[in-house]
C-alpha cells in the first residue's frame, strides 16, 4: 500500500512538473509575439517615416509652383489652387492610412491569439482550486493570462463579456435561448465564450445565452 501511495505521489508530482513546462513553454510563445509586436511597430514607423520624407517633397513642390507663378506673373490662378488642393488631398489620405495602420496592424496577431487565451480561460475554470498541489499550477496560468489580457487592453483590445445587457447582434452571437421567470426577453444571462473588439472594429462575437 505505501509503495503504491510513493507511486501515485511521484506520478502527481511529474504531471505537476509537465504543466509547469507547458507553463514556460506557453510564457516563451508569449515573449516572441510580443517581440513580433514590437517589429511590427518598427515596420509602422518606416513607413511613416517615408510618408514624412513624401509630405516634405510635396512640400517643396508646392514652394517651387509658388515660385513659379509669381516670377511669370502667371494670371491663371486657378491652376495654383488645383495643385494646392491635391497635395493637401495627398497629406489627408496619408494622415488617414497611417492612423488605419497603427490602429489595425495587430489584428491578424491577436486573433491568432485569441485561442490560447481561450485554452488559458477554460484551464482556471475546469482545475479544481482547493487542490493545494494545483496551486502553484494554477496560480501560475492566472498569471499568464493577466499579462495576456493586460498586454491586450495596452494595445486597444476590447473584451465583450458583460452580461444582463440587451443582445446585440453586432457584439453578440446567440447559441442558446432560455425562458426565465422575471427576467425580461432579449438580455444576455450567461457568456459561453468572450468577444473581443479592436478600435471598435469586431475581431470575435462573444458566444452568449439569452432570455426568451
Amino acid at each position: 500500500m505505501v509503495e503504491k501511495k510513493n507511486l501515485d505521489i511521484k506520478k502527481e508530482n511529474l504531471d505537476i512538473e509537465k504543466e509547469n513546462l507547458d507553463i514556460e513553454k506557453e510564457n516563451l510563445n508569449i515573449k516572441k509575439k510580443d517581440l513580433d509586436i514590437k517589429k511590427k511597430y518598427l515596420d509602422i514607423n518606416k513607413k511613416y517615416l517615408i510618408i514624412k520624407k513624401q509630405n516634405k517633397i510635396n512640400a517643396k513642390y508646392l514652394k517651387e509652383l509658388k515660385l513659379y507663378i509669381k516670377n511669370n506673373k502667371i494670371k491663371e490662378h486657378n491652376i495654383f489652387l488645383r495643385y494646392k488642393a491635391e497635395i493637401e488631398n495627398i497629406k489627408k489620405r496619408s494622415l488617414i492610412d497611417i492612423e488605419k495602420t497603427y490602429k489595425f496592424a495587430l489584428e491578424n496577431f491577436i486573433k491568432d491569439l485569441l485561442p490560447v487565451i481561450d485554452n488559458l480561460e477554460r484551464s482556471t475554470n475546469l482545475l479544481n482550486k482547493n487542490n493545494t498541489k494545483l496551486f502553484s499550477y494554477i496560480e501560475g496560468i492566472e498569471l499568464t493570462l493577466k499579462t495576456i489580457i493586460y498586454l491586450i487592453n495596452k494595445y486597444g483590445i476590447k473584451i465583450i463579456n458583460k452580461t444582463k445587457i440587451k443582445f446585440n447582434p453586432i457584439h453578440h452571437q446567440a447559441i442558446g435561448i432560455i425562458k426565465l421567470n422575471n427576467v425580461k426577453a432579449n438580455l444576455v444571462i450567461d457568456i459561453m465564450q468572450n468577444g473581443y473588439v479592436l478600435h471598435n472594429r469586431l475581431l470575435r462575437p462573444a458566444l452568449v445565452i439569452v432570455s426568451k
